[in-house]
């Protein structure tokens, strides 16, 4: 892969290419200098680029220029500053492209006059209009490219002075893009979990997080502790402390830039227990498809497929979770319903003061005696959970397979054991009118919210409400039928410790993957250069 770098004249392109090469530790080159040598090659004698157009004229320049580029098109893990000449040609971009990644540099149109003009008129602008000219050049180079290049950044006189490191940082954000893996979510804000149910420890590495936040490892418990095991009779009496140990990306209080490994503990794991489940699989659980794609299956547990797994998740959720609170910008979630009983007022406060995090008072408790019901039973429940974030700006979200509410989807089915996700008024939509669902606009702002505060893929600014459903939890200490590993009629009951209920323990798990992908949205919108919220 190599790096491309193009700009309009007086830009900055030479400069700054040489500049960030260096940063990166990789080989520069550019167009002007390969004319220059391959003139000099070709004649014996030594000119710049202007005295070889204007002695030569455009023909041989541009079929110098064009040698030059398919040559330069060979190279690969190197950094190559090109001008829009290049760039009009389409056999040359196409060359030049394949293989790479495009930075367009971008300036006003007085800002590159007052530049390329300090040493006289180029030979390439005429002495009468030539400013017009310039203006016109630069907007048919802009439309051209700016929506095909990775990253577009504008240059100009307050940030002319950090073009090389904000490009750098950016750079390296779209260079992980390329970088996929199925235990990895996130463009910029990037976060791999790592780790198993009954193995030595669980964790996540965040990355893309900016340098200088202030993070503490109390902000990463925080989140923890709502999501571990043990805090009350509705959740599984496996007793771990989840204490987060932070190895990298945080000195002294703040974040470096670097990424952010965190790593957790498992204590109380009892692996004895699933000595009976090493050949059987149980139902509702994962064990049979993981048999089936990998041939080889962790019985402790589940391995992967445990929810121990989430912990990372919510250790890298936290961090984006106060990252947005700082913005202004709150993630909450709730239990809306549990085995059937449904909650119908929103006190927030409420949330964190009763065991199953119910938003209604009038329910909360009857929603725990329920809970409690299905585990005397050795059964268990599943429920709804609200989300709502509040204070996400409007135009967050990128048509059409990065629309908003599709990568919300997406990160809340990645979570075990949820089923099924809407927004705003979801499913009901379909039985009603169109004059009944349209949000209706009036004075500035939304006079309802049935697309639950995104439209097209993109936030409208109005809350983003979803509601998500959570399945029974699978463990359950009745006798089941299922098959082994051979295919044989098998009877199971399911011993170990588990959740009656995991809606109280997903909603921190929810609120975090939110958390991640609202953050990581807004700093896709900031590579646009648009709407920077810092």
């Amino acid at each position: 892969m190599k790096i491309i770098l193009t700009g309009p004249k007086g830009s900055g392109k030479t400069t700054i290419g040489r500049e960030l090469a260096e940063m990166l530790g990789i080989p520069f080159y550019d167009t002007d200098s390969c004319i220059e040598d391959a003139f000099l090659a070709e004649t014996g004698r030594s000119a710049s680029f202007r005295e070889i157009y204007n002695e030569k004229g455009e023909q041989y320049f541009r079929d110098l220029e064009n040698r030059c580029v398919r040559e330069l098109s060979g190279k690969d893990w190197c950094l190559i500053a090109t001008g829009g000449s290049t760039m009009y040609n389409p056999d040359s971009r196409n060359s030049i492209r394949e293989n790479s990644l495009l930075i367009l540099l971008k300036a006003d149109d007085e800002f590159l006059w007052q530049r390329i003009t300090r040493d006289g008129l180029p030979s390439f602008l005429p002495e009468k209009d030539g400013r017009r000219t310039l203006a016109e050049r630069n907007t048919r180079l802009y439309q051209a490219l700016e929506h095909i290049s990775d990253i577009v950044f504008t240059v100009n006189d307050e940030n002319q002075d950090r073009v090389v490191p904000e490009l750098f940082t950016r750079l390296c954000a779209r260079i992980m893009l390329d970088m996929r893996s199925p235990s990895t979510i996130g463009e910029i804000i990037r976060t791999t979990t790592f780790g198993e149910s009954h193995g030595p420890a669980v964790g996540a590495v965040l990355d893309g997080i900016r340098p200088g936040i202030e993070l503490s490892p109390e902000d990463i418990q925080r989140e923890l502790d709502r999501r571990r095991p043990g805090q009350s009779a509705v959740t599984t009496p496996r007793n771990e402390e989840d204490r987060v140990h932070i190895l990298s990306g945080i000195f002294e209080g703040k974040t470096t830039g670097c990424p952010i490994c965190m790593l957790i503990y498992n204590r109380d794991q009892d692996s004895s227990r699933y000595n009976g489940l090493r050949e059987v699989f149980r139902p509702g659980h994962a064990d049979f498809t993981f048999w089936k794609k990998f041939g080889i299956r962790d019985h402790r547990g589940g391995g992967r497929s445990s929810g121990r797994e989430t912990a990372g998740r919510v250790a890298s959720g936290a961090a984006a979770k106060k990252i947005l609170a700082d913005r202004g910008i709150r993630v909450t979630a709730f239990a809306q319903e549990i085995a059937g009983i449904q909650g119908v007022t929103e006190d927030f406060s409420h949330i964190e003061n009763n065991s199953v995090r119910a938003a209604d008072p009038s329910v909360s408790s009857k929603m725990e005696e329920a809970v409690l019901a299905a585990r005397n039973q050795k059964d268990s429940v599943g429920g709804i959970v609200k989300l709502v974030i509040h204070n996400i700006p409007p135009g967050i979200g990128d048509p059409v397979f990065f629309k908003l509410d599709a990568r919300l989807g997406m990160a809340m089915l990645s979570i075990g054991a949820v089923k099924g996700i809407e927004f705003g008024a979801g499913f009901a939509s379909s039985r009603m009118r169109g004059s009944e669902n349209n949000d209706r606009m009036k004075d500035g702002s939304f006079e309802s919210n049935n697309a639950g505060g995104i439209l097209g893929g993109i936030s409208t600014g109005q809350d983003i409400i979803a509601r998500i459903a959570v399945k029974p939890t699978p463990s359950i200490a009745q006798e089941q039928d299922t098959i082994d590993l051979h295919g044989a009629n098998r009877s199971i009951k399911i011993e170990g410790r588990h959740d009656p209920c995991i809606v109280p323990r997903i909603i921190p798990v929810i609120e975090a993957m939110a958390a991640l992908v609202v953050l990581d949205a807004l700093e896709i919108q900031n590579n646009l250069g648009k709407n920077d919220i810092q």
